[in-house]
């Protein structure tokens, strides 16, 4: 009855649009904060992306299908743990190119191997409630376009880009001493430093084998407008990290603008290989139960549930008693058959030989009239004798003296057992000859005994 109601009561719940408050940057999600159309564009462009749903460390396997380029976009739904972070700087630092996309990315994603210190500034504007990310006008808003600071690999072909006004900025500090003093700060990368005794790496003590990046490799500002550094890339070991301080530019709402598409292909398409889209942090893939993913918004995880505390109440209700306990029911030890076998001993001991013939024969009346179709209260013997007679082809006397004998019997005339067992017998006979079968066969041949 629960399942049934719940079943007829549900209603559908409206979709929630997506919003820059709480976006969702997810490769699946098609809404104007997700990602499907960049997603999609590289796969009919001849590129081969995937939709990584497995932890960092599955990316130091030694699969054949390793991915080339991992891709963070927006604040994820699932956080970095440490281990993971460690392991996917590891992957970085064995020569991947890690690309994250976000305006406040994790900080212990964002660092160099190389002497500088990357840092990232807030947005001066937050996303507020209201803010629509499918309305272009209200996104752009006294926002100039970015122009590429220099020609680079990242910006071919690239002549504008209109990011959100929410984007952040990103700023590298020059370290030349070993003392980790700074002597020089960067807003467009211009600065190169050349200490001879580069201080320690970033994060050396998680990932010691890490190899020292030199000095002479600085990074670089690929794009940026009147105000921010919204492209930038770094080294990490043997590897690269790629930063991009607005999502708004490759998602479904904003990757049509200017060139906006083409950077972004640019971004994460530059080098060979598969190029994967970290759906794990999304809340894809491990650790997620699939099949609750699967019916979620159905009615069919609350009937689940409902199940599984009716099957709980069942159990419960049966292990205990909610009312006085009641007497054990005593077996009946005597079956029909032991009862009617007593009977004809009874009767044969007292020599009730009158009330054994009454028994047998009044059954005989009723069934045989019943097959002879006459009434069995108001039809004579005598009728009922040429009736049976005449069906089983017996001689008419034979029976109309049978059945009288067992009358004058029941009546009180004096008999003994041969003659009883005579009597019952011949009945026996015609009740085969008519045909009629006895459910209560054994209970007769007690009887007859």
């Amino acid at each position: 009855m629960l399942v049934g109601l719940n079943a007829a009561s549900f209603v559908q719940k409206e979709k929630i649009p997506d919003s820059e408050d709480n976006p969702n940057r997810s490769s699946f999600n098609t809404g104007a904060t997700g990602t499907r159309a960049f997603y999609d564009l590289l796969a009919e462009t001849g590129r081969r992306p995937t939709r990584w749903q497995e932890p960092p460390s599955a990316l130091l396997s030694s699969s054949k299908n390793k991915p080339s380029t991992f891709v963070v976009i927006g604040k994820t739904r699932r956080e970095f743990s440490d281990k993971e972070i460690e392991q996917l700087l590891r992957w970085v630092a064995e020569g991947g190119k890690l690309v994250i996309i976000d305006r406040e990315p994790p900080e212990e994603l964002v660092k160099t191997t190389a002497n500088w210190i990357i840092s990232t500034n807030s947005p001066k504007e937050n996303p507020v409630l209201d803010a629509d990310p499918s309305d272009k006008k209200q996104m752009t808003e006294k926002t100039a376009a970015a122009k590429p600071t220099q020609p680079t690999i990242f910006t071919d072909k690239v002549n504008a880009v209109q990011s959100s006004r929410f984007a952040s900025t990103v700023n590298f500090e020059h370290i030349s001493r070993g003392d980790n003093s700074t002597t020089e700060k960067s807003g467009q990368g211009s600065g190169i430093g050349t200490s001879e005794n580069p201080p320690p790496m970033a994060n050396s003590e998680k990932i010691p084998e890490i190899i020292e990046t030199v000095a002479l490799d600085a990074p670089v500002v690929h794009l940026a407008n009147n105000e921010k550094n919204l492209l930038i890339d770094f080294p990490f070991g043997s590897g690269k990290i790629v930063y991009l301080t607005d999502p708004y530019i490759v998602s479904n709402g904003g990757i049509a603008l200017v060139d906006n598409a083409q950077l972004a292909v640019n971004i994460v398409a530059s080098q060979d290989g598969m190029i994967a889209f970290d759906e794990y942090h999304q809340g894809f893939g491990e650790g997620s139960n699939q099949i609750f993913a699967y019916f979620a918004g159905t009615p069919v995880v609350a009937i689940f549930l409902q199940f599984l505390v009716l099957v709980g109440l069942i159990f419960f209700t049966q292990s205990r008693r909610f009312a006085r306990p009641l007497p054990e029911a005593e077996p009946n030890r005597l079956s029909k058959l032991e009862y009617v076998s007593a009977m004809a001993e009874l009767q044969r001991r007292t020599k009730a030989f009158d009330l054994a013939i009454e028994n047998i024969y009044t059954e005989f009346r009723r069934q045989t009239s019943r097959l002879v179709g006459v009434d069995n209260s108001t039809t004579s013997y005598k009728d009922l004798a040429e009736k049976i007679a005449e069906r089983a082809k017996l001689n008419r006397a034979e029976v109309e003296n049978l059945m009288f004998k067992c009358e004058d019997i029941i009546r009180g005339e004096p008999t003994n057992e041969r003659e009883v067992l005579q009597i019952i017998s011949r009945l026996r006979e015609i009740e085969v000859e008519l045909g009629i079968r006895r459910r209560t066969r054994r209970h007769g041949d007690a009887v007859t005994r």
